[in-house]
């Protein structure tokens, strides 16, 4: 089972008020989000086609441009990503995606490709009647299922509650991390539900989420079933434009565990891409 642990990890590893403030109107223009920045340093770069579906990601890390992911569709809807390194475009990840008869994607077949190696995996998703991914589960091909992340939404579609179930109905089973999430004063909007999706097939979906809710609360857990980790973070100062959109906020973390360290203070800010 370590070895499952060791090889997954390598795949995941490849995925990784103020004066000027406007209150927010009730409903945005739902302008798609197209630069994430971080204390004024780029952090992703997201493109869309002329349907207005998320076509490519750029990644940077502390400003740099590290590597970018290309989204292909076909009639029925998504059907593979691939992800590339910047510096010489080598291919280094590709996921392939099974849809049902609705277009939704309930598989997802993933390869890595590492210095140890081609590492494949499967991802397969489960939703309740309203659409919503409640269940996500990843495995090696032939394997028990190695992580299982269920979601919990409120009563008006809101994430809540997601807990991550390390090697499931097995005697190794053991929770490792769950969060909480206080909703704010704005949903997700419906046209953006889609790539909020697609962004959680890299777990990149908390960029978008993050500006849509108020309190975090995350704690995780070791093998031992020792908590390794907890924390809380609050958003504040959040600044709108005249349609609505969120262009900055800050997010204050505190390390529970750990009190005597210093608050996390991160500045966020958005650009969007308005509709024509």
């Amino acid at each position: 089972m370590k070895n499952i642990f060791f090889i997954l990890s390598i795949a995941l590893l490849s995925i990784s008020c103020n004066d000027d403030e406007v209150s927010p109107a009730k409903e945005t223009n739902e302008a798609l989000v197209t630069r994430i920045s971080e204390n004024g340093v780029t952090r992703l770069e997201l493109l869309f086609d002329i349907e207005r579906r998320l076509s490519r990601i750029n990644y940077y890390s502390q400003g740099n441009y590290f590597n970018y992911a290309l989204y292909e569709y076909t009639e029925d809807g998504l059907k593979e990503m691939r992800r590339y390194a910047a510096n010489d475009h080598s291919l280094n990840f590709k996921s392939v995606f099974t849809l049902d008869n609705l277009g939704t994607v309930i598989k997802s077949g993933d390869t890595a490709f590492t210095d140890f190696g081609d590492v494949a995996s499967i991802r397969e998703f489960e939703y309740n009647s309203s659409g919503q991914l409640t269940t996500r589960e990843l495995r090696i091909s032939g394997d028990p299922v190695y992580q299982r992340v269920e979601n919990t939404h409120d009563s008006d579609g809101n994430l809540i509650k997601q807990e991550t179930t390390y090697f499931p109905d097995q005697e190794e089973e053991y929770t490792g991390q769950v969060i909480e999430f206080t909703p704010g004063s704005q949903p997700i909007p419906d046209s953006w539900e889609n790539y909020v999706f697609i962004l959680s097939l890299s777990g990149l979906d908390d960029k978008i989420r993050d500006m849509f809710i108020s309190k975090v609360h995350s704690k995780t857990w070791n093998e031992n079933g020792s908590v390794s980790y907890e924390s809380n973070y609050e958003t504040s100062d959040q600044v709108y434009d005249e349609n609505g959109n969120l262009t900055s906020q800050v997010t204050t973390g505190k390390n529970i565990l750990k009190p005597q360290n210093p608050d996390v203070v991160t500045n966020l800010s958005y650009d969007y891409q308005k509709e024509n």
